[in-house]
Order: C-alpha cells, then sequence, then structure tokens
C-alpha cells in the first residue's frame, strides 16, 4: 500500500515538475535516503516533498530560496535480556536554504547547484522503552550544506540527485551530543 501510495504522489509531483523547471518556481518529490544511524539506525522515508523559486538570472547562475518537508519514521519492536523494546520512531525535517544552480555552457542540460540553510527536526520516539510506556521528544536543528546536480530530460521535466549535510549540536538530559542529521539522495 505504501508503495502505491508514494508513486501516486510521485506522478502527480512529477508532473507539476513537467510545467515548471524553465518557469522561475519548481515543485520537487524526492525519496530521501538516511546514511548512519542519526535518524535512528537509518530510519526509512517515507517522502520529501519541496518548492524552490528562482528569483535572479545571471545566465550562468540562478540564485533562489527553497523550502522541503521530509518524513521519515521506523518501527522498533525487540527484546534484550527480557526487557520489551516496542516503539515508534518518527522524524520530520524542515528545510529553508538559498540556492545558487548553474548552467554549464558547454553542457546545457546539466546543472550542478549549491544550497546554504538551516534545517529544523521534530523528532518523536513513542511506546514501550524497559518494559515501561516511554515518549521522548527532541528538536535539534542545525545550518545544513546542501549539494546537487540536475538533469534536463526535456525543456519541462527534470531529474535531480542531491546531498544535505546537516550538523545539529544540541543536549538531551544535560548530556551534549554533534550529529549528522540527514545525508539524502533524492530524485524528482
Amino acid at each position: 500500500m505504501k508503495k502505491i501510495y508514494f508513486l501516486t504522489v510521485s506522478i502527480f509531483f512529477l508532473s507539476a515538475s513537467l510545467f515548471a523547471q524553465d518557469k522561475k518556481w519548481s515543485v520537487e518529490a524526492n525519496y530521501p535516503i538516511s546514511v548512519g544511524d542519526d535518524l535512528g539506525a537509518d530510519a526509512p522515508a517515507i517522502l520529501d516533498l519541496g518548492l524552490k523559486y528562482r528569483f535572479f538570472d545571471f545566465n550562468i547562475v540562478k540564485i533562489g530560496a527553497s523550502i522541503s518537508a521530509g518524513y521519515f519514521r521506523q518501527n522498533h519492536n525487540y527484546s534484550i535480556n527480557e526487557e520489551l523494546f516496542d516503539f515508534t520512531e518518527t522524524h520530520w525535517l524542515f528545510q529553508p536554504k538559498l540556492f545558487a544552480e548553474f548552467t554549464i555552457p558547454s553542457i546545457k542540460k546539466l546543472h550542478p547547484s549549491i544550497g546554504l540553510g538551516y534545517t529544523f527536526t521534530e523528532s518523536k520516539n513513542k511506546g514501550i522503552a524497559f518494559n515501561e510506556p516511554a515518549e521522548l521528544k527532541r528538536s535539534p536543528g542545525g545550518v545544513s550544506l546542501n549539494l546537487g546536480l540536475s538533469y534536463d530530460v526535456t525543456k519541462r521535466f527534470f531529474l535531480q540527485v542531491q546531498c544535505d549535510y546537516t550538523r545539529s549540536t544540541g543536549t538531551v538530559k544535560g548530556e551534549g551530543y554533534t550529529e549528522n542529521i540527514k545525508d539524502n539522495l533524492g530524485f524528482v
């Protein structure tokens, strides 16, 4: 059922991007991939949706702003030494950023990009831990760097791959931490 839902939503946003690539705006649907265990042991992604607006066009480089929201969810059910762990882990990532999208004169269909922004994260673990009801909420955030590459398949349809790196610091119950929230690869 999840695959059918994802396919339907992807087709909608892919068709929306058919009319957006040559415009000042574009709508994107990505499938993010969590790398490492900073989102909780590679929490599987559901979907990442984004909107880009290009407000300056200097032929070789376009400058703009974007916002995206990603959703990750994973269910855990295991026991260790007769201690039960049964909980759901949910992560929402909101990423506003400024970006520069380049056009290579000799390869006009290829567009490398770089972005700088901030990632707001809402993380929640809810269920049973150590045989007791438990709930943990965290809202770490941090500066994020985005590198991407898009390819114009047609004049109005494009595919992209991008990587987001977010460095976050904070505290949980008095203990400090530094983590990489999200590295992802996506496509439109």
